[in-house]
């Protein structure tokens, strides 16, 4: 019987009263399942033959076979089916023990039940090996659990070979249940609880298991619910009273357990040694398989092991963490974690951190820092359940310092005997003399302390209401300022602004909302002024009110706040590759000299994947039609793109900012105006397509960045297609394009005099494109001329008269 499943269904199926009964069970069990029927089939038909017996369980490893290594192998049992003991019939086999066999047996008075029975093998009867086996009789008897097998009966053969009955537990082993039925973290956590409840009760009745492993710990169903039951006692150890009046002191150099959960006081080989602590150190080899799939030392390796390296590898060699073993595993890995539902990258995570330090607390080699109890283990466990801090704690400095100092035992009691012997004289005439002044200082010491600490929390109490205050000041004036900005009000809204910022000049926001309040009237020295102290005080950067703030930086020659301002953000896209970041790549680029060459190569990679990964937009223009209108569809009013200028919504647990203002991801806003997830990049697709243009041209891929630039700028319903013009002119120059790109540079003149002569007399009123398209058309513009003429463009009258037109409106 190879599958637990098949064991179960065997099992099962002999309780059936009629064959008709049997047959209808065995097709309710197996479904569609030929192989494992036909299985099942032959074992039932060699049970019902009386001279077919079921063969004995086939032996295992050396690591999982419990160990008495003085003890030499027994002679093959007789045959035993069949024969009656007391009132039992044996009817089959289940087990075989060191000292032990186990059958299912039918007792046929004063009840009708089926049981398990152990008896001692014929030919094993020592005196050592009948007083373990009275003692594990014992043992049991005392227990009175629901998580321990229950003890029914007990008695001695005619060929006196002590025997007893127990409760039948038709089961699995805890860690075939567990991986069989999927069991996630959490679920193997509360059956584990169980199990150190049944230890703990054996414990308090004075008896010490010392052989706990998955397969003495046995899982059933009783009504479709999992119940935990813990068995073989056959190497328990009484605590401190003997169980029976035959107990003999285990032998010297006697190894008693399995080595795979074998603890180090008991590979020793003392049993003098051994307390419940042994069994707390067997729990936790049995916790690190549930979450991990493996013991805590490798099985082939203890299994080709001698006794002597077996011995030292348990008492010496540290194992790893749970989680670092699942991080070396693998490709088994996902095998493991597909048993414990849930994915390896969350399985790793989930044991990092307090389930390691629970397992290897119950494992450390100095028992005296192990969990005093089963109790104690358990509850840390229900203390991680409830996401309630733990016991158990990685090891202080000061243990580690000790296991150092047991390791170097010899020179540092050397070097310790000369450092005292030179200072004893010293220390013995100083702490006379120092135990006087301390003992004078004290009380003063101790009042000075305690005023200093009142001052402290008084001072630190006023400063948290103070700041409180200024805070809620702070929100009313940035509030009242934006309410006269939108009435008009333009001196009030700037006296506003300002207010705001001296009432919190060490808090970032209130400059960032002034800094948008003057884009919005087209004053770029005082915006980037604003931005620049906003970045100097630890603003971060990843919001959309920092949208198109390095093309400010750029505009004003603010070169350092630029650089600081990449520095901030490059390390943050190199995190993650994947998920588009058009706006951080958008400021990247504005500048030939923000990063080095390799760079841009990845940065061009990295926007063309993005581009790939989104649909692409029908083209709207016919062939042969009349030219394309550069501003937005009928449709699509205008202040839907003016908006951009207008300033966001400060995040509410920064307290700045009325509720109700409208922003980018605003519900009105046209269905397809922007491209990627919310939350990650708002972007048209043609701005997109702009974008990557301009990482090709800063990496040298002038063909790439002349077909990206001119399939952004060919579709007639993105209102900012102007803006590619100066850049393509670049592309176009360092291809050897030279005509055109002296064409191109003149249509981005023409559209900067057309954007200047619009907005010179209000610069308020709704423009075709947001405010940062304007501030980088006009740095890519200056670029674009230099590199064609030789020389910067000159100051445009139009750009002079809208910026002294915005100082007379907020003139007070």
């Amino acid at each position: 019987m190879s599958s637990p499943n098949e064991r179960s269904i065997f099992l099962q199926a002999l309780d059936s009263p009629t064959p008709d009964q049997r047959n209808d069970y065995l097709d309710s069990a197996c479904g569609d399942n030929a192989a494992l029927r036909a299985s099942v089939e032959a074992l039932l038909a060699a049970h019902d033959h009386p001279s077919n017996p079921l063969d004995n369980p086939l032996g295992k490893g050396l690591s999982d076979m419990p160990t008495i290594t003085s003890i030499a192998p027994p002679p093959k049992s007789t045959e035993h089916v069949g024969m009656k003991i007391g009132g039992y019939r044996l009817m089959e086999q289940i087990g075989e023990g060191g000292f032990g066999l186990v059958f299912v047996a039918q007792q046929e008075r004063p009840v009708k039940r089926r049981v398990a029975l152990k008896i001692v093998k014929p030919g094993t009867g020592s005196k050592e090996v009948i007083a373990r086996f009275e003692a594990e009789r014992q043992a049991v008897a005392l227990m009175d659990h629901p998580n321990i097998a229950q003890v029914f009966d007990a008695g001695v053969t005619d060929d006196a070979r002590p025997y007893f009955v127990m409760e039948l537990v038709r089961g699995v082993p805890i860690t075939e249940f567990c991986d069989n039925h999927h069991l996630d973290v959490a679920a193997r956590l509360s059956l584990f609880i169980d199990v150190c409840s049944a230890v703990q009760h054996a414990h308090q009745k004075g008896v010490i298991h010392r052989d706990i492993k998955p397969s003495n710990v046995m899982v059933t169903l009783h009504d479709d619910r999992p119940v935990v039951k813990v068995i073989d006692f056959g190497v328990a150890k009484a605590i401190g009273q003997s169980l029976t009046d035959k107990t003999i002191y285990t032998r010297f150099f006697s190894m008693i357990g399995t080595p795979l959960y074998m603890s180090p006081e008991q590979a020793e080989m003392s049993g003098l040694d051994v307390d419940t602590r042994s069994d707390i150190y067997s729990l936790g080899v049995m916790l690190y398989e549930l979450l991990t799939g493996t013991t805590p030392f490798d099985r082939e390796r203890l299994d080709s092991a001698g006794y002597d390296e077996m011995r030292r590898i348990i008492r010496e060699e540290e194992p790893p963490k749970p989680s670092t073993r699942l991080t070396t595993m693998g490709e088994r890995l996902s095998t493991v974690s597909v048993s414990r539902h849930t994915e390896p990258t969350r399985l790793t995570s989930t044991v990092r951190g307090d389930l390691d330090w629970i397992v290897m607390k119950s494992l450390d080699k100095d028992r005296t820092r192990r969990y005093e109890s089963a109790a104690a283990m358990a509850g840390d466990i229900r203390h991680y359940l409830s996401e309630e801090p733990i016991n158990a704690r990685p090891p202080s400095r000061g243990y580690q310092i000790r296991k150092f100092a047991r390791r170097n035992r010899v020179p540092l009691i050397t070097a310790s005997l000369v450092a005292v012997t030179m200072i004893i004289g010293l220390v013995t005439s100083l702490w006379q003399m120092s135990a006087a002044i301390d003992e004078r200082d004290k009380k003063d010491r101790a009042l000075q302390q305690a005023l200093q600490a009142k001052n402290e929390a008084t001072a630190a109490r006023r400063e948290v209401e103070q700041f409180a205050e200024r805070l809620t000041s702070a929100n009313l004036l940035v509030a009242s300022g934006q309410a006269h900005a939108d009435a008009g009000k333009w001196p009030e809204a700037r006296e506003d602004y300002g207010n705001a910022v001296q009432m919190q000049p060490s808090y970032y926001l209130p400059w960032v909302q002034r800094a948008q309040f003057f884009t919005r009237l087209k004053l770029w020295d005082e915006a980037a002024a604003d931005y620049e102290h906003a970045l100097s005080l630890g603003a971060p950067t990843d919001s959309p009110q920092w949208w198109g703030v390095p093309a400010l930086f750029q505009l004003t020659g603010d070169q350092q706040a630029y650089n600081k301002w990449v520095t901030q953000n490059y390390e943050r896209t190199q995190q993650d590759t994947q998920t588009p970041q058009w706006w951080t790549l958008r400021g990247m680029v504005i500048s030939a000299d923000s990063t080095s060459a390799i760079q841009f190569e990845q940065f061009a990679n990295d926007a063309e994947r993005w581009l790939d990964a989104q649909p692409a937009r029908p083209s709207h223009r016919s062939g042969g039609g009349p030219p394309r209108d550069r501003r937005p569809p009928r449709n699509t009013p205008l202040d839907d793109f003016d908006r951009m200028s207008e300033p966001l919504d400060a995040p509410e647990d920064h307290g700045f900012g009325p509720p109700g203002r409208r922003s980018f991801d605003d519900p009105g806003l046209p269905p397809d105006r922007f491209a990627g997830p919310q939350g990650s990049q708002f972007l048209p697709r043609q701005v997109c397509l702009y974008v990557t243009g301009v990482t090709h041209l800063r990496a040298n891929h002038f063909e790439l960045a002349i077909e990206r630039f001119r399939e952004a700028g060919d579709d007639p319903n993105w209102p900012g297609a102007d803006i590619v013009h100066a850049p393509l002119a670049i592309a176009l120059h360092r291809s050897g394009q030279a005509d055109e790109a002296r064409d191109a540079l003149q249509k981005a003149d023409d559209t900067l005099d057309r954007w200047f002569r619009d907005l010179k007399d209000q610069p308020t009123r709704s423009s075709p494109i947001p405010w940062f398209d304007f501030v980088e058309a006009i740095v890519l513009h200056r670029q674009a001329t230099i590199l064609l003429t030789g020389y910067a463009p000159a100051d445009n009258p139009d750009l002079r008269e809208l910026r002294q037109t915005s100082l007379d409106m907020i003139a007070p």
